[in-house]
């Protein structure tokens, strides 16, 4: 046996293995839910609201070094981003948040729940899976039936959440998952220097009129995905679909060809469900077709969105689907 391990036991039906730097825990198949403690509180939990606010403005606050229109711009409080409230000035309030602390405009600000409801109604609650391997659950329950699984890594968009479990976006519907190996994602402030590159990805991304080249593979991925998660919409609709995929292949944030966005860990759920392979074992529609080739030639109806479902008012709506 390796030197590295050291010792090995069983506590409460988890195998926990000692190593030299760390312990790894291997949930047995009775609990694969359980694999390391990610317990705290969350921008979805209400009372962590009583101290924070949300930036109520068109596009962004500019956060100041000090309470003073004429003080250094130290960074940006996006529209609806949540910040930390430490103390309010007159009419100013110094936050943090992300990175970044500073002041900002008390007027440009919503506070404790409006903030709250200013947030998820911007950007809603997405998370990452932290635990291996997690199960999706048709109830939020233990006993519920399970309809798949989602690895460490994976980002979940978070509907609700009923008691221990969110609740949270499965293809067309919703599942559940257990909350406490769900880490939720909080959008918060920029730097200067992290919104000016931000601005400038988001220029490149959202040009339209810019073809891209992909292999005949390719074409027939991106046709049965739109296939998936569109092929009930517009052709605009299906389009849009597959323009996000076109963004993401852009983005420094993700993959950068179809193959590795599409398969990506997480992302799409057709894929995991095996709905993906179908189509693609079959061919996709001429229509989808039609939509994909239309993508790769650079039409782009959702400028630089990078994500979309159909469970949020948020976003542009084309037919059925929201785009972000």
């Amino acid at each position: 046996m390796n030197k590295l391990w050291k010792a090995a036991g069983i506590l409460g039906g988890v195998l926990v293995v000692a190593a030299g730097s760390g312990t790894l825990v291997l949930a047995d198949e009775t609990s694969t839910e359980v694999t390391e403690d990610n317990s705290g509180s969350s921008v979805l939990d209400t009372d962590e609201w009583a101290q924070k606010a949300a930036a109520n403005v068109t596009d962004y606050a500019n956060i100041r070094q000090e309470g003073s229109q004429e003080s250094e711009r130290v960074g940006v409080l996006p529209k609806g981003a949540a910040a930390q409230v430490v103390e309010q000035e007159g009419d100013w309030t110094k936050i943090t948040s992300g990175s970044v602390e500073g002041y900002v405009r008390s007027d440009l600000l919503v506070f404790g729940e409006e903030a709250k409801n200013l947030y998820e109604e911007s950007y809603g609650s997405q998370g990452t899976v932290t635990a291996s391997s997690l199960r999706v659950r048709k109830e939020p329950s233990m006993d519920a039936g399970q309809i798949g699984n989602m690895k460490q890594g994976s980002r979940v968009e978070i509907l609700g959440q009923e008691g221990d479990w969110y609740q949270v976006s499965y293809g067309e519907d919703s599942a559940y998952m257990f909350a406490e190996y769900i880490q939720i994602e909080e959008t918060t402030a920029l730097s200067v220097a992290e919104y000016e590159a931000q601005q400038k990805e988001k220029e490149q991304v959202s040009q339209t009129g810019t073809a891209m080249s992909a292999s005949d593979s390719e074409l027939a991925l991106l046709a049965a995905i739109i296939q998936c998660e569109a092929g009930g919409e517009s052709n605009t609709g299906k389009v849009a679909v597959g323009a996000v995929i076109m963004n993401r292949v852009r983005s420094s944030q993700f993959p950068n060809s179809i193959t590795e966005v599409v398969y990506q860990s997480g992302q799409f759920s057709p894929v995991a469900s095996g709905i993906l392979s179908s189509v693609l074992s079959q061919g996709a529609r001429s229509d989808c077709y039609q939509a994909a080739q239309e993508a790769l030639a650079g039409s782009n109806p959702i400028g630089s969105a990078l994500y979309f479902n159909s469970g949020s008012g948020r976003g542009q709506q084309i037919g059925n689907q929201h785009f972000y």
